[in-house]
């Protein structure tokens, strides 16, 4: 199991001799997914960072289609992004803004492959690469003006059977050690999560990167664009409302504070060398969820309310449903000026809102 106490002391020191400011340019990759999309949004919220420059990378089939739903911001300019291209695309990007001025820039690596699929353990090696890459590529540039955001996940925190370190609850301590790569296809997505992080810790430790990374638990909540947002998210719901599937007692977190945490964590100093679990602490019973989805729907119009139903097999694994699963809140109020994720009542509330006019449209 690796430790992330030595990677912390360092970076600590580090931030001791750099100083630290507040980025003016900001680099997304995966700018056009579900949660990179409503990164771009809370950023373009935050009133202190209303003159900041926003870079959003995308794959190339994405960019004019991004160009064209952002022509209306001036401050936002859209460039393709490769995740497998060894580096280059991010190079590219960061050139032209280094090249341009020597403003403080935030990172945020938020691209990567989570798709079923029967390619999983290519799906998995991809991620990790797409991940030193980048960090590989950041070390180019100046360590006094960047800083990276890695989004990994609780999935690089814990295996589903795995027993917590402290032996009641998941911790940032903690790390996924049981998920083996190609075992199928959550496993190898689990498995890529976990060892993106361990890469990226390692080498923002030997290159001296500014690094924070992010681990949010499943995430749902309404897509800022509904029109152009695909996420396995969102099908997985659509299906729960329509009862082609049943309901599925998740640990998860809105889409909209896992964004906000983001942004957070970018201007804020505390955040340098940190490991932080974004989620809620607990799971609903999927009774209680699919209870509250057959309230939703029938309330809103949409979807087969009659036909929804839960999921009465899964027990929670190693930790069990309704017990605290992930010990997370104190921390993210201390290092995120108090930060709260909201409930998971609200989430699907506001997902279910959002379907419906997918679905209207």
């Amino acid at each position: 199991m690796i430790s992330t106490a030595p990677i912390f002391l360092f970076l600590s020191f580090l931030l001791t001799v750099s100083g630290f400011s507040v980025p003016k340019r900001f680099v997304i990759t995966g700018a056009s997914g579900y949660l990179g999309k409503e990164i771009v949004n809370q950023i373009l919220s935050e009133d202190k960072l209303k003159d900041a420059e926003i870079l959003c990378l995308v794959r190339a089939s994405r960019v004019e289609e991004e160009r064209k739903h952002w022509s209306a911001t001036e401050n936002i300019r859209v460039m393709k992004y490769d995740m497998l291209d060894g580096g280059e695309s991010i190079e590219n990007a960061l050139s032209c803004l280094f090249d341009e001025s020597d403003d403080e820039c935030c990172i945020f690596h938020v691209a990567s492959v989570f798709t079923p699929t029967e390619e999983h353990e290519q799906m998995a090696i991809d991620n990790v690469k797409g991940a030193e890459d980048l960090m590989e590529a950041v070390g180019k540039f100046p360590l006094d003006k960047t800083r990276v955001i890695l989004t990994s996940s609780m999935a690089g925190v814990r295996a589903g059977s795995q027993t917590p370190k402290n032996g009641m609850f998941y911790t940032e301590e903690d790390w996924n050690t049981e998920s083996q790569l190609g075992a199928n296809w959550g496993a190898s997505y689990q498995w890529s999560k976990a060892e993106s992080e361990k890469k990226a810790w390692g080498i923002a430790k030997g290159k001296g990167i500014n690094f924070t990374a992010l681990c949010p638990s499943f995430i749902f909540g309404p897509p800022s664009s509904p029109e152009t947002t695909e996420s396995f998210s969102i099908s997985t719901v659509s299906k729960w409302i329509f009862g082609e599937g049943p309901v599925q007692s998740r640990l998860c977190v809105d889409v909209r504070d896992v964004a906000k945490a983001h942004m957070i964590a970018a201007i804020k100093e505390e955040t340098i060398g940190e490991r932080i679990i974004i989620s809620t602490e607990t799971r609903i019973p999927s009774e209680t969820m699919a209870d509250e989805l057959r309230r939703m729907t029938t309330e809103l119009g949409i979807g087969e309310p009659d036909k929804i139903y839960p999921d009465t097999v899964f027990d929670g694994g190693a930790i069990k449903i309704g017990e605290k699963e992930v010990g997370c809140s104190q921390r993210m109020e201390k290092l995120l000026d108090g930060f709260k994720v909201r409930s998971v009542e609200e989430t699907m509330r506001d997902m279910a809102k959002v379907l419906l006019q997918m679905e209207r449209s």
